[in-house]
């Protein structure tokens, strides 16, 4: 039997990592292609990278001879569509400087292109021309494979996908791992905003959308208008991993933070937890790993409390020392005002660390077991955390019956579920 060809467009993938998006392309991808033949476009790559029945190519290995080369004509995209016969109902629902911004000019030229995508930040403050670019550069390279389905992860594969949609009638599948929504809040709607319009035109010229979680799903659909019937949620999973525990011997419990700081995770609603529980049980040390826009007025907000010296600010932690962490936690908070998944809340539960999190997050979809509530509910937050540090049989309960969650969240099933989605776009 043949096996289903996909395109798959990716913007993280391992070694490059700032959040759950790399992590969830990676535990797919891999899953995947036990089911299916999988090219893999990233724009940054690593030749030590590698996985069985998998293409990776990466966009910083323009023009370079050797087994990840890429090597097209510099045609402006619709030169070449001509000269492949690409139909003439082709749109470019995307032109260049004009569904992004000015500043979005695409870079055509392999050494500028190579520049472009070796850095480590894979995001940025041109982030726009980085999509403008791979989107160009992508389409290209499109017409010269083979594949059934096209298969893109977040806004900034989109333009690229719905190009060579438009340019060879395959059929389109996005991944939403996260919406400009549950960044930026309801002030993200509208034509004003670049990402929230390229996110739109994705989901609207997708022939299926596929959401981490029916709350994702309700978002898409409430804030952006898609209809019900595109929908395929499939759940985010996480790779078996050796844990261990490091024992803490500070005298005080640890309460830990993991993830950007910013308005999506709801860093104030922490603060405010944190004073509350602190009125009643002083033996506590919140620790803060991750970095973000919110970061100063986090540690405002601390030192107006006057519980700075509860508090630790780590910065950015490397996956080894988020282990370490890991492995001294008494209690994982994630007190999100919308959050698609939140891969680092399974991280936490296999190192059998009981999570409090937040009704809005699509982890509360596959962690049934863990304490949630609304996240501005601050107060039954600090009532949670403080059982959960008190009483032990409470927290052993809670750890016992999440083990069993987690042991039901695989790759494999989530490659499965995908699998259901192509076949019923009939390829």
């Amino acid at each position: 039997m043949t096996k289903t060809k996909v395109l798959m467009l990716g913007w993280e993938f391992p070694p490059v990592l700032t959040g759950g998006l790399g992590t969830a392309c990676y535990g797919l991808v891999k899953a995947l292609s036990k089911y299916a033949d999988v090219q893999l476009i990233i724009p940054q790559a690593d030749r030590n990278q590698t996985l069985e029945n998998v293409s990776i190519k990466g966009l910083n290995y323009y023009g370079v001879t050797g087994e990840q080369s890429i090597e097209l004509p510099e045609l402006p995209l619709e030169e070449y569509a001509k000269v492949k016969k690409v139909p003439a109902e082709f749109s470019n629902p995307y032109p260049v400087g004009i569904g992004f911004a000015k500043e979005a000019k695409a870079l055509v030229s392999p050494e500028a292109i190579r520049a472009l995508y070796s850095t480590s930040e894979p995001y940025g403050p041109n982030i726009m021309q980085k999509v403008a670019t791979y989107a160009e550069v992508v389409s290209r390279m499109a017409l010269e494979m083979d594949f059934d389905v096209i298969h893109a992860h977040d806004w900034i594969t989109y333009p690229a996908a719905v190009k060579i949609k438009e340019m060879t009638g395959k059929p389109l599948v996005v991944h939403v791992h996260s919406l400009e929504t549950d960044r930026v809040g309801e002030k993200a709607k509208g034509d004003w905003n670049k990402v929230y319009e390229v996110e739109y035109k994705g989901m609207s010229k997708a022939d299926r959308v596929i959401p981490v979680s029916r709350y994702t799903q309700e978002c898409a659909m409430t804030h952006y208008n898609i209809p019900e019937e595109k929908f395929y949620p499939v759940h985010n999973a996480i790779d078996p991993a050796e844990t261990f525990r490091i024992p803490n011997n500070s005298g005080e419990k640890l309460v830990l933070f993991l993830g950007r700081v910013t308005f999506q995770k709801g860093p104030e609603f922490m603060v405010e937890t944190a004073w509350k529980l602190l009125q009643v049980y002083p033996k506590v040390m919140f620790f803060v790993a991750g970095v973000g826009d919110m970061m100063d007025e986090l540690k405002k907000k601390v030192l107006e409390r006057k519980i700075d010296h509860k508090f630790v600010f780590a910065g950015f932690l490397s996956k080894s020392n988020v282990k370490k962490v890991l492995a001294q936690a008494d209690v994982y908070f994630m007190p999100s005002v919308s959050e698609p998944f939140g891969l680092s809340a399974l991280e936490a539960a296999q190192f059998d660390v009981p999570c409090v999190i937040s009704k809005q997050s699509g982890v509360a979809e596959v962690l049934p077991n863990a304490l949630n509530a609304d996240f501005w509910d601050t107060e039954s937050f600090a009532n949670y955390i403080y059982g959960l540090l008190n009483y032990e049989g409470i927290r052993e309960d809670m750890i016992s019956k999440t083990r069993k969650d987690i042991a039901l969240l695989t790759w494999d099933d989530s490659a499965r579920d995908v699998m259901e989605v192509y076949e019923s776009l009939g390829v």
